[in-house]
């Protein structure tokens, strides 16, 4: 990257900031009317209307309703005054509540979807820079995500959980790295680490917060502090507060800790129990075949998968390999995304999986793999020049 001339490096990067405003812009463009319509209030009682009259309140019911409405009525419902657990009570609430809190802000619920997409896009970025160090190459990950039909979709059939679940998660990875590698002070840093993982277990699915917890508790084994473990621990009942905290008005109508866990159980088993076929998370991925568990047809297409998501699932493993195996120069930062990536899937491996899910896993598995083929370009040049 020396040997550039600077001009060209600078052309080269804003090139590829280019692209991602022109991919996102180009899908946010498609669906202009949601960003463009001030009229949220106003449209409150037709959404309650519809979500009352759909799958999700009435057995016989009229209407089937997508995510993004259900977000948008049950978020608005939440912040004047109704409990989580009365409306839509089959993921947490704090993103529906982020939902609520920023369609009265700017009575329009989709605006929260460009804040909190142009946050994730900046944070897989500075991900990259923590990993990549140049600037160019870490502009190579959000570049290519920008370009995935799953990702511009989110910016489509919005408001949806799964980008605040990604600016969440990214977030703690970065806090989390910055902990490992300091030597002193990393206090403070693994107690907004173990907040941005509450966020993200009061979001969506809270159980695959344990799949962030497992590998962020392994890299500290690995690389053992005595300290740090203990800080870390400690840390941890942050996590719990944050679910506890979106919960409040359910406590406040009902302060029943049995009818919380209760909710709480309900959730996972909504989320678990639709699984037909174990390890299906990899023909899904490899293949396209999505084992789903309505209809006539067992096995669909997705419309969104791309030959991206095999290739970049196999450098990402390959690269976790190569590192097990010590082929690779050790980094702990590259060793928590490999962990968390393997837990994620594992964890997939044994439950139902649909292209949503992949959200968060794409955008990690792009950097890992920028990060693999640059370790194995330079173990070739060093092999050659033996």
């Amino acid at each position: 990257m020396k040997r550039f001339p600077k001009s060209l490096y600078l052309f080269a990067c804003w090139g590829m900031v280019g692209v991602i405003l022109l991919n996102i812009g180009l899908a946010v463009w498609s669906a202009k009317e949601k960003y463009t319509a001030f009229d949220l209030q106003s449209r409150y009682p037709k959404l309650k209307f519809a979500y009352e009259d759909s799958q999700y309140a009435n057995l016989l019911f009229k209407y089937w309703i997508p995510d993004g409405p259900v977000n948008t009525y049950a978020g608005l419902a939440y912040v004047k005054g109704v409990s989580p657990i009365l409306i839509a009570a089959d993921t947490p609430p704090l993103g529906r509540y982020l939902i609520g809190i920023f369609g009265l802000l700017f009575n329009n619920e989709n605006i929260l979807t460009l804040i909190v997409g142009g946050i994730s896009f900046y944070l897989l970025y500075l991900l990259g820079r923590q990993l990549l160090l140049q600037k160019l190459l870490a502009l190579i990950p959000p570049m290519l995500v920008s370009f995935e039909p799953i990702i511009k979709s989110q910016f489509v059939y919005t408001p949806l959980l799964d980008l605040m679940q990604l600016m969440f998660l990214l977030g703690y990875f970065l806090v989390f790295i910055l902990a490992l590698r300091r030597k002193n002070h990393y206090e403070k840093y693994f107690v907004i680490a173990s907040v941005l993982l509450g966020c993200f277990i009061a979001t969506k699915f809270f159980a695959t917060g344990i799949t962030v917890l497992a590998a962020s508790v392994i890299v500290l084994l690995l690389n053992f502090n005595k300290h740090k473990f203990f800080v870390y621990c400690l840390t941890l009942p942050l996590t719990v507060l944050i679910l506890l905290l979106s919960y409040s008005k359910s406590f406040i109508d009902n302060p029943n800790i049995k009818s919380f866990l209760g909710i709480q159980k309900w959730v996972f088993l909504y989320h678990k129990s639709q699984i037909t076929t174990p390890f299906a998370i990899w023909p899904f991925i490899y293949l396209n075949q999505w084992y789903v568990w309505w209809g006539d047809k067992p096995i669909l297409s997705e419309v969104t998968w791309t030959i991206m998501w095999p290739i970049i699932t196999s450098i990402s493993l390959f690269t976790a390999a190569m590192s097990l195996f010590k082929r690779i120069k050790r980094n702990s930062a590259v060793e928590l995304l490999l962990l968390w990536v393997i837990c994620y899937l594992l964890f997939f491996s044994v439950g139902q999986v649909s292209a949503r899910y992949l959200v968060i896993l794409l955008p990690i598995l792009y950097v890992l793999s920028v990060y693999g083929m640059r370790e194995y370009i330079v173990l070739f040049n060093k092999r050659y020049k033996k």
